[in-house]
């Protein structure tokens, strides 16, 4: 009752926004209540026609010559530079943690050599210091070298979903890539029909979330 209730409370809240807005609210008043008997398709279906007024992308088609401008797009962010900073950043510590791991190498069989000649002491030194630089060369280059090589990937993808203007870039640019449904390997029209429907799913689910707003606070309305 309690989600119901908010609900019914934030749809009172948008429809002040149509309210404080004078024009609007006399064109649509008299189309208020059968607006509100529509079922959740036919709100789509306007709210899709509505959109087109000012931001239709006549590029949203899936054709070869919009996936090749679009591939394009997603070069450019990917040869930006703050991806080839990440990714220089990215390959200086790890080669920096293969130096490190290759010294300790070195050390431990100098050490182990050292310690099998009967120098025991000289020897558990040495391999004391070399388990330090297989430390060094994991948490001082080794994992941040990782953590910097995820979070340049992050970033190429989250822009590559900035760049999208419509759904079928937001399918290129890998959105809908791993949804649980879609299989390696050859696809018969069954597995096709199945990733479709699950795209479709997903679609909608993003589409609800971005109208779920609550007081406008992601959604300012654009001044006049």
């Amino acid at each position: 009752m309690q989600n119901i209730s908010h609900g019914t409370s934030m749809a009172s809240e948008y429809l002040s926004y149509v309210k404080q807005d004078e024009e609007l609210y006399r064109i649509v008043e008299q189309a208020l209540p059968g607006l509100e008997t529509l079922n959740v398709q036919q709100v789509e279906s306007f709210i899709f026609y509505l959109k087109s007024l000012h931001g239709y992308n006549p590029a949203s088609e899936n054709h070869v010559a919009y996936y090749d401008r679009f591939s394009k797009q997603l070069e450019e962010l990917r040869n930006s530079e703050s991806q080839e900073a990440l990714q220089t950043k990215a390959t200086r510590l790890m080669l920096l943690a293969m130096v490190a791991g290759g010294v300790g190498g070195i050390v431990l069989a100098v050490g182990a050599v050292i310690m099998l000649g009967g120098a025991a002491g000289w020897g558990t030194t040495l391999i004391i210091a070399a388990l330090g630089f297989f430390v060094l060369a994991e948490v001082r280059f080794g994992k941040p070298a990782l953590e910097t090589a995820k979070e340049q990937d992050r970033r190429y993808f989250l822009e590559s979903l900035r760049s999208a203007r419509a759904c079928n870039e937001l399918d290129w640019a890998g959105l809908f890539s791993h949804n649980g449904v879609t299989q390696p390997g050859p696809q018969s029209d069954a597995d096709i029909e199945q990733t479709g429907i699950r795209i479709a799913e997903l679609t909608h689910q993003l589409r609800t979330a971005l109208y779920n707003d609550e007081y406008m606070q992601y959604s300012h309305p654009t001044e006049r």
